[in-house]
Protein backbone atom coordinates (compact mmCIF):
# COMPACT_ATOMS: atom_id res chain seq x y z
CA UNK A 1 0.00 0.00 0.00
CA UNK A 2 2.45 2.42 0.81
CA UNK A 3 5.02 1.35 -2.47
CA UNK A 4 1.28 2.02 -4.29
CA UNK A 5 1.23 5.29 -2.07
CA UNK A 6 4.86 6.36 -3.32
CA UNK A 7 4.35 5.26 -7.02
CA UNK A 8 1.04 7.17 -7.50
CA UNK A 9 3.04 10.14 -5.81
CA UNK A 10 6.02 9.63 -8.05
CA UNK A 11 3.90 9.56 -11.15
CA UNK A 12 2.40 12.91 -10.10
CA UNK A 13 5.37 14.33 -9.65
CA UNK A 14 6.36 13.03 -13.05
CA UNK A 15 3.61 14.38 -14.60
CA UNK A 16 4.08 18.14 -13.08
CA UNK A 17 7.54 17.69 -14.03
CA UNK A 18 6.05 16.91 -17.39
CA UNK A 19 3.46 19.95 -17.16
CA UNK A 20 5.91 22.28 -16.10
CA UNK A 21 8.55 21.73 -18.95
CA UNK A 22 5.49 22.01 -21.65
CA UNK A 23 4.12 24.92 -20.33
CA UNK A 24 7.96 26.95 -20.22
CA UNK A 25 8.30 25.16 -23.77
CA UNK A 26 5.14 26.92 -24.88
CA UNK A 27 5.43 30.44 -22.91
CA UNK A 28 9.33 30.44 -25.30
CA UNK A 29 7.64 29.92 -28.32
CA UNK A 30 4.58 32.03 -27.60
CA UNK A 31 7.47 34.77 -26.88
CA UNK A 32 9.14 33.59 -29.70
CA UNK A 33 5.93 34.33 -32.12
CA UNK A 34 4.59 37.41 -30.29
CA UNK A 35 7.82 39.33 -29.28
CA UNK A 36 10.10 39.52 -32.67
CA UNK A 37 8.92 43.07 -33.30
CA UNK A 38 9.46 44.14 -29.94
CA UNK A 39 13.01 43.24 -29.77
CA UNK A 40 13.64 43.98 -33.60
CA UNK A 41 15.95 47.61 -33.61
CA UNK A 42 13.74 50.54 -35.00
CA UNK A 43 15.45 51.18 -38.80
CA UNK A 44 14.47 54.81 -39.87
CA UNK A 45 12.91 55.67 -42.97
CA UNK A 46 14.78 56.10 -46.04
CA UNK A 47 16.09 59.61 -46.54
CA UNK A 48 13.61 61.75 -49.11
CA UNK A 49 14.93 62.08 -52.75
CA UNK A 50 16.68 65.67 -53.03
CA UNK A 51 14.53 68.11 -55.12
CA UNK A 52 15.62 68.70 -58.77
CA UNK A 53 16.61 71.92 -59.62
CA UNK A 54 14.21 73.79 -61.79
CA UNK A 55 15.10 74.59 -65.26
CA UNK A 56 16.03 78.03 -65.32
CA UNK A 57 18.66 77.44 -62.10
CA UNK A 58 19.89 73.79 -63.23
CA UNK A 59 23.55 73.57 -63.23
CA UNK A 60 25.19 72.10 -65.82
CA UNK A 61 26.03 68.42 -65.51
CA UNK A 62 29.41 67.56 -65.27
CA UNK A 63 30.68 64.90 -67.40
CA UNK A 64 33.33 62.32 -66.93
CA UNK A 65 35.76 64.49 -69.17
CA UNK A 66 35.65 67.71 -66.47
CA UNK A 67 36.12 65.37 -63.69
CA UNK A 68 39.77 64.32 -65.27
CA UNK A 69 42.90 66.35 -63.97
CA UNK A 70 43.62 69.22 -67.12
CA UNK A 71 46.97 70.11 -67.97
CA UNK A 72 47.77 73.82 -68.68
CA UNK A 73 50.93 74.50 -70.74
CA UNK A 74 51.95 78.11 -70.82
CA UNK A 75 53.53 79.74 -73.88
CA UNK A 76 55.04 83.10 -74.28
CA UNK A 77 53.07 85.68 -75.72
CA UNK A 78 54.10 86.49 -79.29
CA UNK A 79 55.76 89.86 -80.13
CA UNK A 80 53.88 92.66 -80.83
CA UNK A 81 55.09 94.29 -83.43
CA UNK A 82 55.12 98.42 -82.68
CA UNK A 83 53.08 100.04 -85.68
CA UNK A 84 53.83 103.79 -84.39
CA UNK A 85 57.32 104.37 -86.70
CA UNK A 86 55.15 103.62 -89.73
CA UNK A 87 52.00 105.33 -88.53
CA UNK A 88 54.63 108.39 -87.85
CA UNK A 89 55.80 107.60 -91.67
CA UNK A 90 52.62 107.38 -93.34
CA UNK A 91 51.61 110.72 -91.62
CA UNK A 92 54.88 112.80 -92.59
CA UNK A 93 54.06 111.41 -96.51
CA UNK A 94 50.90 112.30 -96.42
CA UNK A 95 51.17 115.61 -95.28
CA UNK A 96 54.04 116.09 -97.29
CA UNK A 97 52.14 115.38 -100.52
CA UNK A 98 49.27 117.51 -99.60
CA UNK A 99 52.12 120.29 -99.44
CA UNK A 100 53.70 119.42 -102.29
CA UNK A 101 49.78 119.16 -104.24
CA UNK A 102 48.64 122.40 -102.83
CA UNK A 103 52.12 124.47 -103.90
CA UNK A 104 51.63 123.14 -107.22
CA UNK A 105 47.99 124.26 -107.91
CA UNK A 106 48.45 127.43 -106.59
CA UNK A 107 51.53 128.11 -108.65
CA UNK A 108 49.88 126.67 -111.71
CA UNK A 109 47.03 129.13 -111.21
CA UNK A 110 49.22 132.27 -111.03
CA UNK A 111 51.12 131.19 -113.94
CA UNK A 112 47.65 131.01 -115.52
CA UNK A 113 46.61 134.47 -114.51
CA UNK A 114 46.03 137.47 -116.83
CA UNK A 115 48.43 139.69 -114.80
CA UNK A 116 51.52 137.16 -115.07
CA UNK A 117 51.17 136.46 -118.56
CA UNK A 118 51.51 140.49 -119.25
CA UNK A 119 54.43 140.83 -117.22
CA UNK A 120 56.20 138.34 -118.49
CA UNK A 121 55.53 139.76 -122.12
CA UNK A 122 56.95 143.20 -121.14
CA UNK A 123 59.65 141.87 -119.66
CA UNK A 124 60.79 139.42 -122.82
CA UNK A 125 60.07 142.61 -124.94
CA UNK A 126 62.11 145.04 -122.88
CA UNK A 127 65.88 145.41 -124.49
CA UNK A 128 67.41 146.79 -120.91
CA UNK A 129 66.61 143.33 -119.63
CA UNK A 130 68.19 141.56 -122.66
CA UNK A 131 71.14 143.85 -122.09
CA UNK A 132 71.64 143.48 -118.23
CA UNK A 133 71.68 139.36 -118.92
CA UNK A 134 74.04 140.18 -122.06
CA UNK A 135 71.96 138.66 -124.52
CA UNK A 136 72.76 138.16 -127.94
CA UNK A 137 71.28 139.65 -130.84
CA UNK A 138 68.11 137.78 -131.57
CA UNK A 139 68.61 135.75 -128.16
CA UNK A 140 65.36 135.78 -125.97
CA UNK A 141 64.47 135.84 -122.53
CA UNK A 142 62.99 132.78 -120.86
CA UNK A 143 61.01 131.83 -117.70
CA UNK A 144 63.90 129.36 -115.57
CA UNK A 145 61.63 126.08 -114.90
CA UNK A 146 61.91 123.75 -112.20
CA UNK A 147 62.49 120.41 -111.72
CA UNK A 148 60.33 120.03 -108.57
CA UNK A 149 57.73 121.19 -110.11
CA UNK A 150 57.76 119.22 -113.20
CA UNK A 151 59.68 121.56 -115.17
CA UNK A 152 57.19 124.35 -114.50
CA UNK A 153 58.32 127.51 -113.71
CA UNK A 154 57.66 128.78 -110.13
CA UNK A 155 56.16 131.89 -109.19
CA UNK A 156 56.36 133.47 -105.76
CA UNK A 157 53.80 135.73 -104.30
CA UNK A 158 50.02 136.49 -104.74
CA UNK A 159 47.56 137.34 -107.16
CA UNK A 160 44.46 138.69 -105.79
CA UNK A 161 42.64 141.15 -107.94
CA UNK A 162 39.36 140.86 -105.90
CA UNK A 163 41.49 142.71 -102.74
CA UNK A 164 43.26 144.99 -105.08
CA UNK A 165 46.68 143.36 -104.26
CA UNK A 166 49.57 141.97 -106.95
CA UNK A 167 53.29 141.12 -105.40
CA UNK A 168 54.75 138.39 -108.14
CA UNK A 169 58.54 137.50 -108.57
CA UNK A 170 59.93 134.87 -110.66
CA UNK A 171 63.48 134.04 -111.81
CA UNK A 172 64.28 134.22 -115.74
CA UNK A 173 67.69 133.77 -117.75
CA UNK A 174 68.79 133.92 -121.45
CA UNK A 175 67.84 131.36 -123.95
CA UNK A 176 71.60 130.50 -124.31
CA UNK A 177 72.57 130.75 -120.77
CA UNK A 178 70.57 128.88 -117.87
CA UNK A 179 73.72 130.02 -115.28
CA UNK A 180 73.35 133.53 -115.59
CA UNK A 181 69.71 134.25 -113.82
CA UNK A 182 67.74 137.14 -113.37
CA UNK A 183 65.12 138.12 -110.60
CA UNK A 184 61.70 140.29 -111.62
CA UNK A 185 59.84 141.32 -108.97
CA UNK A 186 56.62 143.21 -109.44
CA UNK A 187 54.25 145.22 -107.13
CA UNK A 188 50.65 146.77 -107.52
CA UNK A 189 48.29 147.93 -105.30
CA UNK A 190 44.84 149.57 -105.42
CA UNK A 191 43.32 152.32 -102.46
CA UNK A 192 39.89 151.27 -103.10
CA UNK A 193 37.23 148.97 -105.04
CA UNK A 194 36.77 151.64 -107.56
CA UNK A 195 40.21 153.00 -107.65
CA UNK A 196 42.69 152.27 -110.59
CA UNK A 197 45.97 149.96 -109.51
CA UNK A 198 49.21 151.45 -108.89
CA UNK A 199 51.94 150.11 -109.72
CA UNK A 200 54.46 150.33 -106.90
CA UNK A 201 57.79 148.09 -108.34
CA UNK A 202 58.46 146.59 -111.47
CA UNK A 203 62.27 145.68 -111.49
CA UNK A 204 64.34 143.01 -113.01
CA UNK A 205 67.84 142.45 -111.00
CA UNK A 206 70.90 140.16 -112.02
CA UNK A 207 71.40 137.59 -109.19
CA UNK A 208 75.41 137.33 -109.89
CA UNK A 209 75.99 141.01 -110.02
CA UNK A 210 73.13 142.70 -108.33
CA UNK A 211 72.61 144.84 -111.02
CA UNK A 212 68.88 146.32 -111.48
CA UNK A 213 66.76 147.61 -114.68
CA UNK A 214 63.77 149.17 -113.59
CA UNK A 215 60.98 148.85 -115.91
CA UNK A 216 58.60 151.64 -115.10
CA UNK A 217 61.13 154.94 -115.88
CA UNK A 218 61.92 152.83 -119.06
CA UNK A 219 58.33 152.13 -120.74
CA UNK A 220 56.28 154.55 -118.36
CA UNK A 221 53.55 151.69 -117.20
CA UNK A 222 51.66 152.50 -114.17
CA UNK A 223 48.54 151.09 -113.68
CA UNK A 224 46.99 147.38 -114.78
CA UNK A 225 43.80 147.08 -116.73
CA UNK A 226 41.23 145.36 -114.62
CA UNK A 227 39.67 143.56 -116.98
CA UNK A 228 42.16 142.10 -119.17
CA UNK A 229 44.91 142.23 -116.99
CA UNK A 230 47.42 144.19 -119.39
CA UNK A 231 49.92 146.63 -117.81
CA UNK A 232 49.42 150.43 -119.31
Amino acid sequence: MVRGTVARRAAGAGAATNASRWTTTTLAAARMHTTPSRLRPITPPPPPPPAQPSSSTAAPARSNVSARPTFIRSKPLPHVPNTLPALAAFTIAALASWAAFTLYATNKEKLSSSIFKSVVSQVKNSPQVSALLSCDQGATVVLKRETLLGGTPKVNGAVNMMQGRVDLSFKIHAAHDERRTATVYFTSIRAHKHAPFEILRFVVVDDATGDSVSLLDGMGLTSIDVESGDIV
